[in-house]
Parts: structure tokens; C-alpha cells; sequence
């Protein structure tokens, strides 16, 4: 199944210019696993879906042991990737390829509205969560994509 992902606006860019290929996590839902796709949401102030790419496979790794590597593999400062990870003693590390930005963002407030009119539903995202074929192709539809049903 898809799966919604939730980055903040200038690693939603980098991610979707290929120039970013892993996102580094402090949890990760057990339910998520390689998948074929992901909706790359960035977050405040932006709060607009802007793409998709590929989870090509996820690792758990020790921080101690690469945090220098792994800021760079998320293209961020060691420093930022230590607060963020907040004394952790492990991350996830998502590795990501076929990075697709959409013709047209997705503003959330515009996407709640689709959802709550065709699919009779309301939408509360999270950070990294499934979502159904349904979900993926309203998004799909209102960034301008054509959708095969």
C-alpha cells in the first residue's frame, strides 16, 4: 500500500530533485515496509503535497556509530541530525529513488476538501502513515494526474 510521508519543505525539494535519496527517521510504523509508492507532504509552512518517490528498502542503524554519514545521506548538519534524533541510539534510515514532483502542489486545506466531497471521509495526516489506492489517487487527480481506476 501507498504511504504518506511528511518532510520539511527544503528536504521535500532536495527529495524530489533527486538530490536527497534517504530519509532519516527516529521510529518508524511496524506496518511500514518497502513500498512502491510514497506521497511526499511538505510540512509547515508549506503544507502542500508535492510528489512521490519509490521506498527502495529500510535499514535500522546504530547513530553512535554514523552519525557523520548519516547527515550527509539526509543533507543535513551532524548537529541538526543529533537534535533531531534527541540522544536516540538508533534511526531508520529510508532509502528513496524515481523521485516524481507533481504538475501542481496539493495544498492540504484543498485535499482535506476532496476528501470530505469524493470519498465521504475526513483526512488527518501523520508524520509517516499507509494510505489506501483511493486516498492516492484523489491526490493524484488535484496534482493534475491522469487516474486509471
Amino acid at each position: 500500500m501507498p504511504v504518506w510521508m511528511s518532510v520539511k519543505p527544503r528536504y521535500a525539494d532536495l527529495i524530489l530533485d533527486g538530490l536527497k535519496t534517504v530519509e532519516v527517521r527516529r521510529w518508524l510504523p511496524t506496518t511500514i515496509a518497502n513500498e512502491d509508492t510514497c506521497v511526499v507532504y511538505a510540512s509547515s509552512p508549506t503544507k502542500a503535497v508535492l510528489g512521490e518517490v519509490r521506498i527502495e528498502g529500510i535499514r535500522r542503524v546504530r547513530v553512535d556509530d554514523n552519525l557523520d554519514e548519516l547527515a550527509a545521506a539526509a543533507r543535513a548538519s551532524p548537529r541538526e541530525l543529533r537534535e533531531y534524533l534527541d540522544g536516540r541510539d538508533h534511526a531508520y534510515l529510508i532509502e528513496l529513488s524515481n523521485p516524481r514532483r507533481y504538475p501542481e502542489p496539493v495544498p492540504l486545506r484543498e485535499l482535506k476538501r476532496i476528501v470530505r466531497r469524493e470519498l465521504d471521509r475526513e483526512f488527518h495526516p501523520n508524520p509517516l502513515f499507509r494510505i489506501d489506492y483511493e486516498l492516492l489517487n484523489a491526490v493524484r487527480s488535484a496534482a493534475g494526474l491522469r487516474v486509471s481506476l
